[in-house]
């Protein structure tokens, strides 16, 4: 997405480091803005003037750098790409280089085995959404989480389910397409997928760090993850 940008983009990037930098892409081209965060080393705030000029101008994508930290959506990253409406990039710089930018919330969907795992963009919830948007025509909603959030305090799935529009059924009932929710080394499931033909689930194991391209979606015998599983669920539009 907006190739002509990544230039500039990356090489302020390296400019405004240790600081977060900020852009805003428009139907005019790509400007970088003012951060006015209190706390500019990890975190960004656009002001209001700024957006408003951006957003009459025809606002297409936001962008920001994150000093030291992966290029992966933080919580906060999550709640603000879903309340503008529009596409949100992340660069991540050490200072002296950057990586590629990382998009999302641009509606495109990966194939579903085989993707590598970031954090916010495609791990296991985000497999299960585009498992259900591609294969069963379902829009799940989207839910903001930090890393690790099942050792932060946050029970997602479980708090989630409902306003997803699932119900809890029986494990002798669950057929192709219903989902499950496994507990991993937490106190709360941290982890799903969905159960699809030949026995197989459809699941992407969470990398040890936010972003690891190693760690791949795929197909596994679900009898290997029935010691873990703790809810099977059936979305509502289905019965």
């Amino acid at each position: 997405m907006f190739e002509q940008h990544v230039y500039q983009i990356r090489a302020e990037a390296l400019a405004t480091y240790p600081d977060e930098a900020v852009w805003l892409i428009t139907d005019h081209g790509c400007r970088q803005v003012a951060n006015v965060a209190d706390a500019p080393r990890s975190t960004f705030a656009i002001a209001k003037r700024d957006m408003a000029a951006a957003t009459a101008q025809g606002l297409r994508a936001i962008v920001h750098s994150h000093p030291d930290y992966p290029d992966c959506p933080s919580e906060a990253d999550m709640r603000g790409q879903l309340a503008s409406g529009v596409p949100w990039g992340i660069v991540a710089t050490d200072g002296n280089t950057t990586t590629p930018i990382r998009w999302w919330g641009d509606g495109n969907r990966p194939e579903l085995v085989g993707r590598g795992f970031v954090h916010g963009v495609t791990d296991c919830y985000a497999l299960i959404r585009d498992y259900y948007a591609i294969e069963l025509g379902v829009d799940l909603p989207e839910f903001p989480r930090s890393w690790e959030w099942w050792l932060k305090g946050q029970d997602l799935y479980r708090q989630g389910f409902e306003q997803a529009g699932f119900r809890v059924i029986e494990a002798d009932e669950a057929m192709p397409g219903d989902m499950w929710f496994a507990q991993l080394r937490s106190d709360v499931p941290n982890h799903g997928g969905v159960l699809v033909e030949n026995g197989l689930c459809l699941h992407h194991p969470s990398g040890r760090q936010p972003v690891d391209p190693t760690r791949l979606s795929r197909r596994d015998p679900a009898a290997r993850w029935l010691p873990y599983i703790t809810h099977w669920l059936r979305h509502t539009s289905r019965d």
